[in-house]
């Protein structure tokens, strides 16, 4: 019986899917995110909906379309978030530095270190938050954890990092 309302679940989204895919593109594109970014994000809204255990179909169109503007405010919001620490960090470093290749060197490498001492699923969440620039829903996906799990590791291993870096630098 359960497995009949998977088959049937899982043939509502594939119908749903194809008649409102170009629908959820558009709500992206009109963000101007590029195509690939939007086909991930696109795959991202039916993914979260085949977690749903119990699905109304009639109202299937609806909650894809919630969905997805729910998952473009967080992408746009993820790129304010990157540009703003791109922008603060390097206004941080022309304060503090004269960025000399030594000194940039000195940083990487005790940001290297920190990592290399964390557990492997702490040093896994760090790399892709910071070098793969994923969000935490995303890197919730991937390990298998909850969000709240996922940005928990976000915040402790950034302190590490954060740390391990301030101590090598002398600040």
């Amino acid at each position: 019986m359960e497995a009949t309302i998977k088959s049937k679940n899982y043939q509502a989204i594939g119908n749903i899917y194809q008649k409102i895919r170009p629908e959820i593109f558009s709500i992206f594109r009109q963000a101007c995110i590029d195509e690939d970014t939007c086909d991930d994000l696109v795959q991202e809204v039916f993914v979260k909906i085949l977690g749903i255990e119990l699905i109304v179909e009639d109202q299937l169109k609806g909650l894809a379309v919630t969905i997805a503007y729910q998952k473009r405010v967080d992408y746009l919001r993820h790129l304010a978030y990157v540009n703003k620490m791109k922008n603060d960090s390097l206004y941080r470093m022309e304060q503090y530095y004269t960025n000399t290749d030594a000194e940039v060197n000195d940083i990487l490498n005790a940001e290297m270190r920190a990592i290399n001492g964390m557990n492997a699923k702490d040093s896994k969440v760090y790399h892709m938050c910071r070098f793969e620039e994923k969000t935490a829903d995303e890197i919730a996906l991937v390990m298998n954890i909850s969000k709240r799990a996922a940005e928990s590791r976000i915040y402790r291993t950034r302190n590490q990092v954060r740390n391990v870096v301030r101590q090598a630098i002398g600040f």
